[in-house]
Formats: C-alpha cells, structure tokens, sequence
C-alpha cells in the first residue's frame, strides 16, 4: 500500500496531508474576497469579471485534461510543493500588478497550479488510507478541517483589505500557501510507486474511459453542482453586497460564516449520511439549494437572500463529504490517476458554467436574474442525481 509511511512528526499521513491541505487553503481563502474586489478596483464590471474567471477557468479546465500521465510518471509529493510554492509566488505577484491584463495573466498561474495540486493530493490522500470505510472516515474529518480555513481565510481577507490594503492581503495569502509546501518537506512519506502495465498518455482514450462510464458521468455533474454554487457565492455576493454599500470586513466576515456549517457538521454528516443512498442526499440537497435561487430571485430585502444563502450552507455540508466518496467508489486504483484529473475539472468547468453564463446575463439584464440562473442549474444537477442506482453511502 503506497503513501503509509509514519512520519518524522509521527503523525497518521492523513493527518499530515489535512495539515498541510489546511496550510495551503488558508492562503486561498484569504483571497476569496479580495479577487472579485481587486478586480473592482482595477475598473473592471460585473459582468467582466464573471468572463474573465470564467475564461480563464475555462482555458484551465482544457489544460488539466493533459495531467494523467504527468501525475503517472513524476512524484506527486514533488508535484504537491512545487504547484504550492508556485501558487504563493503568482498570488504575492498578483497583488502588486495595477493592469488587468496581467492580473488575469497571474490569475491564471494561481488557479492552474490550485488545480494541479488538488489533483494530486486528493490521489495521494485516496491512497494513504487502507480501508473505504476508513477513506470514508478521514474524509468527512478532512472537509471539516479544511472548511476551517475556509471558515476563517475570508475573515482574514476582509480585515487585511481593511487594515493593510491589497498588497497586505495577498502577501499574507502567498505566505500561508508557500509555508503549506514548507510543511511537505517537513512531513516527509515514503512513497511506493503503483506497478501498471503502462502510463495513460492519450488524452483522447483518457477521454473516452471517461465519458463511457455513465456512474463517472454521474460522479462529474454532482460535483460540477458544487463549484457552481461556490463560484456564484464567491465571484457575485461580494460585488453585489459592494454595491449594496457592505463594507468590506462585513463582506470577508459574511463569506467566512458560509464555511461554518461545513467546519460544524461535514464529520457528522459522513457518519450520519451511511444510513441514506447517495442519490437521496444529492437530489434533497441540490433541489433545497434550487429552491433558495427561486426564493433569491422573488425577494427584494438583501439581508433576506444573505440568510438563504447561509441555509445553502447546510445544504452543501451533506454534498461536500460525499461527492468525492462516490467518485472513487466508481474507479480502482489503478484507474485513479487515468480519471480523477478528468473529475476535477468539474470543479473547474461548474465555476466557469456560471460566471459565463451569469456574467452574459449581468451585461444584460439586473442582478436578480443571477439567483434565476443559479436555481435553474441546481435544479438540473438534482435531477441528474435521480439517475444514481439506490446503495448507500460508504461510511
């Protein structure tokens, strides 16, 4: 079995990798709100900055299709702190750039090399864990830890852009995500390779193994859902509350609390979730989180949609823990490497779905039209959820 070595700190390596994991998304998390609002303040609209992440998202999603056999042949640790420490050294550049054309340029470095780190440490976080039921265990402690830092990265971001301005803000995000590669050097694994007949290096087989298989079709779209609802959270209720005249620490402040219920409940939810098929807690869930973008779009009173969004909250503490657990319950391990960097595109493709989609829409029409838009794609995603065969949860 690969990647169970103790440690120097002699800690469990999954323990170690949700150290460093939270390390790292500390640092993201701190720019959750100052990437829509630097955009803002470089003179770009709504609506352009839903195109620009949107593309660039885009641009990543097509990119990372050609990991598989990256993640095959080179050692993912290496992988792991060079994607960290090349994150940190964009987002400390980003910061300090007054021209749109090169804080997209430094946008997209940040979220090629997130994307490339995710891919690798999910595998490698997959792996160090001997048993389902003991994936299924850590993983919920896992979301609970990581939602932590997304829990109190924004509140940080709010403060920093208060007190210390964009340069203090992205400083200290460039600092967490580089002493996140540090801790992988100090949390050393003995990796054992995985013996397979050969690396999968065509994209277009990687591709059709995919595509063929309707649970990994299935597995994409529910996670898909996810992104899409962070990416409207996090790209479009800063801008709107800006213009609703929230200050900016209200604004990290109210980012932040839509992470506690996944810090609260994810490692209850995984527990608690091993009595319920997967297709019920997807369609509940997504059809709940429909039905706020329903209520959003009727409503006038703003603090009112703030507080539907915060029930989404809920909501998405069941999705978070699970969507992971149903993709790796569709592949073997020898199988991971091949589809679970066509898996994480989801999360890239949702986010660009709906920042396109809603930033067309913007230019177009008035901001109420968004919360339409994210009901209609929650309500598709619930309905897809109804193609799920009935078993239930790994836990």
């Amino acid at each position: 079995m690969p990647y169970h070595a103790k440690s120097a700190l002699h800690l469990k390596p999954t323990f170690e990798i949700v150290i460093t994991r939270m390390v790292f998304t500390l640092g993201v998390a701190i720019t959750t709100v100052g990437v829509p609002l630097y955009f803002v303040e470089l003179g770009a609209s709504d609506s352009q900055i839903g195109l620009y992440i949107g593309v660039l998202s885009l641009l990543i999603g097509v990119l990372t299709l050609f990991l598989p056999p990256f993640l095959e042949k080179f050692n993912q640790l290496k992988i792991l702190v060079t994607s960290y420490f090349l994150t940190g050294l964009a987002l400390f550049g980003f910061g300090h750039t007054k021209f749109i054309p090169q804080a997209i340029f430094l946008l997209f470095v940040v979220h090629f090399f997130i994307t490339v780190g995710a891919d690798s440490i999910g595998i490698l976080f997959k792996d160090s864990t001997r048993s389902k039921k003991e994936f299924s265990r850590d993983t919920g402690l896992m979301g609970s830890l990581i939602n932590f830092s997304w829990f109190v990265g924004p509140l940080i971001g709010g403060l920093m852009l208060n007190y210390a301005g964009v340069r203090g803000l992205f400083g200290m995000s460039a600092l967490f995500c580089i002493l996140g590669a540090t801790f992988i050097l100090l949390m050393p694994f003995k990796t054992v390779n995985k013996k397979r007949p050969e690396i999968d290096g065509s994209l277009k087989e990687n591709l059709l193994f995919y595509v063929k298989s309707q649970k990994l079709r299935i597995a994409y779209i529910q996670n898909m859902g996810q992104s899409v609802w962070w990416g409207f959270v996090w790209t479009f209720i800063p801008i709107f509350m800006v213009r609703q005249g929230y200050s900016v620490a209200s604004i990290g402040i109210f980012i932040g609390l839509t992470q506690l219920p996944l810090f609260l409940l994810e490692f209850i939810t995984v527990k608690v979730l091993a009595k319920y098929s997967y297709r019920s807690v997807f369609f509940v869930s997504y059809a709940l989180l429909g039905l706020i973008g329903i209520f959003a779009f009727f409503t006038s009173i703003y603090s009112t949609i703030l507080v539907a969004i915060m029930v989404g909250s809920f909501a998405m503490s069941f999705v978070e823990p699970i969507s992971q657990l149903y993709f790796f319950d569709q592949v073997s391990k020898l199988e991971e490497e091949k589809t679970y960097p066509v898996y994480g595109t989801s999360n890239i493709v949702g986010g660009t779905v709906i920042r396109l989609i809603i930033g067309a829409g913007l230019a177009l029409f008035a901001d109420r039209v968004a919360f339409l838009i994210l009901a209609f794609v929650m309500l598709l995603t619930a309905y897809n959820a109804l193609k799920i065969k009935t078993h239930k949860i790994a836990a």
